[in-house]
């Protein structure tokens, strides 16, 4: 806030005393001896300047403070709520007034699109559900056409099926993004137990590309939503499923250290090219591989993320196109989960 604006800003001001000084002038000049006056005019002038100078430097004083914390506010993106104007001049009324119907405005605005997000939720939950029921029978289908011996059929009605839910459930996760935290229970979950419910509901992608899997050294209790920790391991493993060729090669492992266990899930697939790692959490990203299979919406690890951030535990990939990819999921202990999320 410098003087070169202010004094912009004040130009009316300025423009009235010069105009003030003019005038008096005149009028003095034109009612005495110009000759023996013309000096204390002149020493008038430099009076009445030299109090318009003392006017403007208080004026601009009072005008840089009352702008220059506000200004700073707004180029930190700070909360201005503490710099509004609080004087009872009219400008400064005014401009309270259109802050609090501004506010208003946005708030009711707000409201209103929260009103329609929980609206069109309750209905991808209704529709989710009643998607399940057609699901259900065609798993019932499969069942009776291995049943009369059509085992080809039979099997890929329960891929098919399989895929369906998977997509199914990520409609009712991304559904449920805008309030996670809503939404969580954290407590004690075996890391073991959680992992084989996800290869055991996946098991038909494992066998259908003939998979080898190995798993070991899981037997550790974390500190989680069950639930939500849950699909972000099963959308890890669903995607090394799909990126691994036939007769490819998972590996699921745990360990422990004083401040975390970490699962890490390891697959000898087609990896991740170099520009395309930072990018994989990005929101409907879907990057080389997801254009080479075209199966991919680019949001199931971006709701993982989402999920990682609130629920602060991490998720870190390494991979080389291929050769592998690895990612690990770092559960914090309960002390340090504690203290994480403090921060």
């Amino acid at each position: 806030m410098n003087v070169f604006k202010y004094l912009k800003d004040s130009y009316r001001q300025i423009v009235f005393f010069l105009l003030i000084i003019l005038i008096t002038d005149l009028v003095l000049i034109s009612s005495v001896d110009l000759k023996k006056s013309l000096l204390d005019i002149f020493y008038l002038n430099i009076l009445f300047f030299f109090v318009f100078l003392i006017f403007l430097a208080i004026d601009y004083t009072k005008w840089r403070n009352s702008y220059k914390d506000l200004k700073r506010a707004l180029d930190a993106r700070e909360n201005i709520d503490s710099f509004i104007p609080q004087g009872n001049r009219l400008e400064e009324i005014l401009i309270r007034d259109i802050i609090e119907l501004k506010n208003k405005e946005k708030l009711e605005e707000t409201e209103k699109l929260k009103k329609n997000l929980e609206e069109i939720n309750d209905y991808i939950t209704k529709w989710v559900h009643e998607i399940k029921i057609p699901l259900s029978v065609c798993e019932l289908i499969a069942d009776k056409l291995e049943d009369e011996g059509q085992y080809d059929l039979s099997k890929e009605l329960i891929q098919e099926t399989e895929r369906m839910n998977f997509l199914v459930n990520q409609v009712l996760h991304m559904s449920r993004a805008s309030s996670y935290s809503q939404d969580f229970i954290v407590e004690e979950v075996n890391l073991s137990s959680l992992v084989k419910n996800v290869v055991k509901n996946n098991m038909n992608l494992f066998i259908s590309k003939k998979i080898e899997l190995e798993m070991g050294n899981l037997d550790f209790n974390i500190f989680t939503d069950k639930k939500w920790a849950y699909y972000v391991i099963e959308q890890i493993v669903n995607n090394a499923c799909k990126y691994v060729d036939v007769h490819g090669k998972i590996k699921i492992q745990g360990e422990e250290n004083d401040e975390s266990v970490i699962l890490t899930i390891w697959d000898n697939g087609m990896g991740i090219p170099e520009k395309d790692i930072d990018r994989i959490f990005d929101r409907g990203f879907t990057g080389e591989n997801g254009r080479k299979t075209t199966k991919s919406t680019g949001m199931g690890l971006y709701i993982c993320k989402k999920v990682a951030d609130q629920l602060n535990f991490n998720i870190e990939v390494s991979s080389e196109v291929s050769k592998y990819t690895e990612f690990k999921i770092i559960f914090y202990k309960l002390s340090d989960y504690l203290k994480v999320t403090k921060m």
